[in-house]
């Protein structure tokens, strides 16, 4: 061939081509001498040059002289056919660039070899050309070229990686007409191009035909188990592997093969996370010699990793003779993967340390840990570090690095992350998105959306959500924007974001995540209804059982601050098993309603079913008791807590007594509570101790609350309208005024009270004297019969709550318009006879409205459930659930 030619005829150079007259390419020069020349072409003009005086000495002047042509006599070890002459020809104008003058010399010499077009379908493979190369493959079977046993694996190879099966199953017919049906070279590239393609069914047909015809070898074998592992058919894929090593083994060729069936398979194993099994390849890995080879730790370790052993991961490193930065990599990716983010970053430091080369997986695995551990910081100042190395990131750098911007609420980072990922073409500014929906750019596209939506600009979040086509989005793509709408925007947008996500004609099946998404918006807009249905498509579509503990105990939660907890219950007690987080969340549910029983009884159930209470099981329990005047019983839990648990009481146990105390009328044992306590009082027990002042009208503590608040710099608009409050209440105007003109000041915006409700045309907002509704007419008409005739019962107007400075019937009237007072009237005329309110307020009800409640509660047909800021009240038959702890 061409380039193996005896170094007798090697050094003609090509310095010579340039400065030898004409008479030096006559007739009587070899095609030997031509190869030579060709050989050490490095310009296309030179290569012209050869080709022409070739073709002047007639050795590629027509079809006939490809097949015969007399040549001067050569040593046997030096003939160069004519044919291999072309070869060189074309694969010079190959090495040069010059595709062009490559695809020329092939259309106009016809016939020409398959061997001159193979060498141009693999050029155009090679730069990814892959829509080029087919049509190649077609140009060539027009020209009147037979393709060959090369030809159709490269051309196979094209459509599979494109992917295109129309073509694959062309070139598949072309195949079987042509007589390549029994050549295994050819029929191990269909079953390849079939599995890239997607289309298991077809690579698997193939396959049961070359194991007929009994031609398999070991590739064929490895390409349909590669084939089962990309199309997450891992059991398939293992016990293709066991027959393939009982059956096959004695036809591997070489020790390679072996190798590349282990590396093959052990991807299986890590989706699976199946432990045994990877231990067992392991074990036939040492057995067939295979184990020392770099390649097959490399993927043990890495499989290891993901199966949650990271003790055989380090087995197996601490064994390797020769550790490259793969073998680096992977321990540092386990270690940040598995949650052991200081082995990872040790790990890290020792690869510096010994001046192991870095490359963008081991950054991108650094800053990953990062991010997961919450440390943002690190993340942003490894990324610095990952640029000043030189190492280029990738998308899953910035798709960590966006989340580390996401966890610190840094948005101009985020940005700056946005647009460094557009200036590298790490995002795309086209529709070109991945086809399966699991692309890189798909994947930066979705951590965009989540880094914005976390750092409230919910304006760029969901512009990048659009410009995602609909038939492209993913199911984390829904996720992430219906999950930051639920968490840290609109609720409302959050549902009608999952009503089209589900609607057709490209409806995308919601995960369990989705699913805890949309159930946390109906649990903040109290929207029952709505929680209900998506509890009946929990119920319907089974997908979700092997996440049910999350899914039950969103729903219990969702059903608790919608105020049906015994619905809450019903699916608490219908949980085949449940974990800390079921148990915590019901205990919070009954809190929350003021049935502190019934909280104290599902703590001694989860005790007595195994469970081990920690400090958050404690402080739903010490909240509980507090809402439900359990003093002496929260006490109790709260002294029992590090004496019989071993639980360090934190700074919200801590508040939690101080509203536990304050709420009984105890504030003085309250105020020694935070004076004798042996941790620095924070922000929460001072909004406590606050809170506690407005109950008992405690001015001077008050004050003082508030100045360690401002000197802490956590005051915000509650703790300013507290104190407001406290001074109306003691009727001290000059200093509500003096506050007001503080919050004015200092930028702090006092929130409105807002109340909603939930009637059959949907949800209806209100604010304090609110005559926006198109039923506002009848909505005060109505409130007005209502206070007159509970007025006629004993109902009295607590004016006290009519934090302005006016005469007593402006005060009258500036209560009768409360928000609260306003949906419930809408309610009443709404909703039919005997089914209960349901009314949700942004900040805790007022004194009077729950008075007056109590009072409506006993002349209507409904009961009248209220979710504030702070707790649940059921109004009924003229009682509070609360009974007055609030």
């Amino acid at each position: 061939m061409l380039f193996n030619l005896p170094k007798a005829a090697k050094r003609i150079g090509v310095k010579f081509l340039s400065v030898a007259s004409a008479e030096c390419f006559g007739r009587d020069i070899s095609p030997m001498h031509f190869a030579s020349l060709l050989k050490e072409c490095r310009s296309v003009n030179t290569v012209r040059q050869i080709h022409q005086k070739i073709i002047a000495s007639g050795l590629l002047s027509c079809p006939a002289s490809l097949l015969s042509v007399s040549l001067p006599p050569l040593p046997s070890h030096s003939h160069v056919s004519p044919k291999s002459l072309g070869t060189g020809v074309v694969a010079s104008y190959l090495a040069c660039g010059a595709i062009s003058d490559a695809l020329s010399v092939l259309e106009r010499v016809t016939p020409s070899p398959a061997v001159w077009w193979n060498l141009l379908i693999r050029e155009y493979i090679k730069e990814g050309r892959l829509d080029r190369a087919i049509d190649v493959s077609c140009r060539m079977l027009r020209a009147g070229t037979r393709p060959d046993h090369f030809t159709l694996p490269y051309t196979l190879k094209a459509c599979g990686e494109l992917p295109s099966y129309r073509c694959g199953s062309t070139f598949h017919g072309l195949i079987c007409c042509n007589g390549f049906e029994s050549n295994v070279f050819v029929c191990n590239a269909l079953v390849a191009m079939y599995a890239r393609c997607g289309s298991l069914d077809d690579a698997s047909l193939v396959f049961d035909e070359i194991t007929w015809r009994g031609i398999d070898d070991v590739i064929s074998w490895n390409s349909i188990v590669a084939a089962h592992v990309k199309g997450n058919n891992p059991w398939t894929a293992l016990d293709l592997f066991s027959k393939m090593a009982m059956t096959v083994h004695e036809k591997a060729t070489n020790e390679r093969s072996d190798i590349i069936s282990i590396v093959n398979i052990l991807p299986a194993c890590a989706s699976l996370k199946a432990l045994p099994q990877t231990k067992e390849i392991h074990g036939y890995a040492i057995r067939n010699g295979t184990f020392l080879d770099a390649f097959v730790c490399n993927t043990l370790i890495d499989t290891y990793a993901k199966c949650g052993s990271m003790e055989d991961a380090v087995k197996v490193f601490n064994t390797m003779e020769f550790k490259d930065v793969v073998s680096w990599n992977a321990m540092v990716t386990g270690y940040s993967q598995s949650g052991e983010f200081e082995a990872a970053f040790e790990l890290f430091k020792n690869m510096r340390k010994e001046n192991i080369p870095l490359d963008v997986i081991t950054w991108s695995a650094v800053i990953a840990g990062y991010a997961q551990r919450g440390r943002g910081q690190e993340a942003l100042d490894a990324f610095r570090q990952m640029l000043l190395y030189g190492s280029e990131p990738n998308s899953v750098t910035i798709i960590s690095l966006l989340s580390a911007c996401a966890s610190l609420g840094a948005l101009s980072q985020g940005m700056e992350t946005h647009a460094y990922s557009l200036k590298k073409c790490l995002l795309l500014l086209d529709s070109h998105f991945c086809g399966d929906g699991d692309g890189q750019d798909l994947m930066v596209h979705n951590a965009l959306i989540d880094m914005y939506s976390k750092c409230r600009s919910f304006k760029a979040a969901r512009s990048i959500f659009d410009y995602i086509p609909r038939k492209e989005r993913n199911v984390v793509s829904w996720t992430v924007m219906i999950g930051g709408y639920a968490q840290y925007g609109d609720s409302n947008d959050a549902l009608k974001l999952f009503s089209e996500m589900i609607s057709k004609p490209y409806a995308v099946a919601p995960n369990a995540y989705t699913i805890s998404c949309v159930l946390m918006a109906c649990a903040h807009l109290a929207a029952l209804r709505v929680g209900k249905q998506i509890h009946a498509y929990v119920t319907r579509h089974h997908q979700y059982e092997a996440s049910m503990y999350f899914v039950a105990n969103c729903l219990i939660d969702m059903y608790s601050k919608c105020g049906d907890v015994d619905t809450a219950r019903n699916v608490f007690d219908s949980m085949p098993k449940r974990n800390e987080v079921s148990w915590t969340s019901m205990m919070s549910g009954y809190g929350m309603h003021g049935r502190g029983n019934e909280a104290a009884d599902i703590f001694d159930k989860m005790q007595k079913a195994g469970f081990v209470p920690d400090d958050i099981s404690f402080l739903v329990l010490l909240y509980a008791c507090s809402h439900s005047g359990m003093v002496d019983q929260g006490l109790d839990y709260f002294d029992s807590m590090r004496r019989d648990y071993g639980v360090v009481a934190s700074a919200e146990h801590y508040a939690c007594v101080i509203d536990l105390l304050a709420r009984s009328g105890r504030l003085d044992k309250a105020w020694k509570t935070v004076q004798e306590m042996p941790i620095e009082p924070t922000a929460v027990i001072w909004v406590a101790l606050l809170s506690a002042c407005r109950v008992h009208s405690n001015v001077e503590l008050a004050e003082y609350a508030l100045n360690k608040l401002v000197d802490m710099k956590a005051e915000n608009d509650g703790s300013y309208t507290l104190i407001s409050n406290i001074y109306a209440t003691a009727r001290q105007w000059k200093d509500v005024a003096r506050i007001r003109q503080l919050m004015k000041k200092s930028g702090i915006k006092k929130r409105p009270g807002c109340s909603w409700v939930q009637g059959k045309k949907g949800t209806a907002s209100f604010f304090v004297g609110d005559r926006s509704h198109p039923l506002s007419p009848e909505i005060y008409a109505l409130l007005e019969k209502l206070i007159n005739r509970i007025k006629a019962m004993g109902y009295v107007p607590e004016t006290n709550f009519a934090l302005h400075d006016v005469d007593d019937e402006e005060k009258n009237n500036l209560l009768a318009e409360h928000s609260e007072k306003l949906a419930l009237a809408y309610g009443l005329l709404t909703t039919s006879p005997g089914c209960p309110i349901r009314i949700t307020k942004n900040l805790r009800v007022c004194g009077d409205c729950h008075s007056a409640f109590t009072y409506i509660s006993k002349i209507v047909d409904h009961e009248i459930i209220v979710r504030d800021s702070s707790r649940f009240h059921h109004f009924k038959e003229g009682s509070c659930s609360c009974g007055g702890y609030w």
